[in-house]
């Protein structure tokens, strides 16, 4: 514990079971006044324990190692370590996936700092969950191409599928839709390109694998910039899906323009599947960045897609709001579905981090909002990934972004809820 200078429990309640004791904790991590943050989260150990991964700066603003904590079953941080794959080279967690009870794999991108012209590519890093010990690194995908990553999932095989954007060293094109598929040790089986408009530049937030063996790969395309965030003058935004067989080969492709539902962005967030080959959404439209610390107005919503790609159903909310997004969208094992992100009252406010819990009709049954910062001030939470305990309860992380007192500009944020989203039991 001494080997931070700021550690921030805001709320710890025990509530004691028999043969162990169940904490609830809601803490802010502030590691020698660097800037991080938690972009994965994984349970081992029987549940018991929680590895944490994300990206860590020396008081930059920008996340310049790969960063991997442990936490006890009692909200502790027990080591904490950073990396990168060579020593001249700047990089961050994307997404962090459970192997076994030994052994996770950290997915990221890394920019090789002294490769002319410039150089960002993808890694992947089996780790052992105890220690943070690095048992193998891989890079993959073209050398001749910028790519970075955004999302990477389990296949049917035992091996993993990846998506994010490419596009050539030279920028003589727009980005385009970038998918990998690699075996159980790192090794690339296919890569390949999409692009529903060579005018327009594509990237992915995430994808799933069919029933039928293919995919579905959740993208946007946009028409003025590379991608959102404050980086080039976005104007609109298109939601893009793509299904393709097992072997990566695109079968269709559809785009919806936001002029069918008159918003100027509108992309999905993530995506699982429903009976019957239909599949259920998270997304955001109106104006809403990737970023947190942008003040734009949107609102997220849920909504059906069928086997063909049309939506079904859908609803928005809410009615009044300012900045509001769905960053990840999990089943929760009795057929209804929980999210994740951030929400935004007004522009005097900080983003505080959602989790809510809807059915597959599109309700929602419950919904929380958490803060870890003082209610009044502009520091904004965000959640980026969650895990679901044997409880059926929820560990959430993310990170803090704005002027914290005695800190720098980001802190890494982990909370511990009950089965209802509470961080005190009963707040139903």
């Amino acid at each position: 514990m001494n080997l931070f200078r700021s550690f921030l429990t805001l709320a710890l309640l025990t509530q004691v079971w028999v043969g162990n004791a169940q904490v609830y904790f809601n803490e802010q991590v502030d590691f020698e006044h660097n800037f991080e943050f938690y972009s994965g989260c994984v349970l081992f150990n029987n549940s018991t324990e929680v590895l944490l991964a994300g990206g860590n700066s020396p008081a930059t603003s920008y996340f310049d190692n790969f960063f991997l904590s442990k936490i006890s079953p009692l909200g502790d941080i027990q080591w904490k370590k950073s990396f990168l794959p060579y020593p001249d080279a700047s990089g961050n967690t994307m997404n962090l996936l459970k192997l076994d009870e030994q052994f996770s794999l950290v997915f990221g991108n890394a920019d090789l700092l002294n490769a002319s012209p410039d150089n960002y590519q993808l890694f992947l890093f089996k780790i052992r969950n105890e220690t943070g010990e690095i048992i193998w690194q891989k890079e993959i995908g073209d050398n001749n191409s910028q790519e970075g990553g955004n999302k990477i999932i389990t296949t049917s095989d035992g091996g993993f599928a990846i998506t994010g954007l490419a596009f050539p060293v030279d920028n003589s094109q727009k980005s385009k839709v970038l998918f990998l598929k690699v075996d159980s040790l790192g090794n690339q089986i296919f890569r390949k390109e999409f692009t529903s408009d060579s005018d327009k530049y594509h990237h992915v937030f995430s994808l799933l694998q069919t029933s039928d063996g293919g995919f579905l790969i959740l993208a946007y395309r946009s028409y003025n910039g590379p991608y959102l965030g404050g980086f080039g003058d976005i104007n609109k935004i298109d939601w893009v899906l793509i299904k393709t067989d097992a072997l990566g080969n695109m079968q269709w492709i559809k785009a919806t323009p936001p002029s069918e539902w008159k918003q100027n962005l509108f992309y999905g967030t993530d995506i699982q599947p429903l009976p019957n080959n239909e599949f259920i959404v998270s997304g955001v439209k109106g104006y809403a960045p990737l970023l947190p610390g942008y003040s734009f107005n949107g609102r997220y919503f849920f909504c059906k897609y069928n086997a063909q790609g049309e939506i079904i159903d859908s609803v928005t909310l809410p009615n009044n709001y300012y900045f509001f997004r769905v960053t990840r969208l999990k089943p929760s094992g009795d057929g209804n579905f929980w999210a994740i992100g951030a929400e935004r009252d007004s522009a005097t406010t900080g983003n505080t981090g959602l989790i809510m819990k809807i059915s597959p009709d599109l309700k929602v049954l419950w919904k929380r909002e958490y803060r870890v910062s003082p209610p009044e001030s502009l520091v904004h939470e965000i959640f980026y990934e969650g895990a679901m305990m044997p409880d059926k309860g929820f560990v959430l992380c993310g990170g803090a972004y704005g002027p914290i007192a005695d800190s720098t500009y980001a802190n890494g944020w982990v909370i511990r809820v009950d089965s209802l989203g509470c961080l005190e039991p009963g707040c139903d």
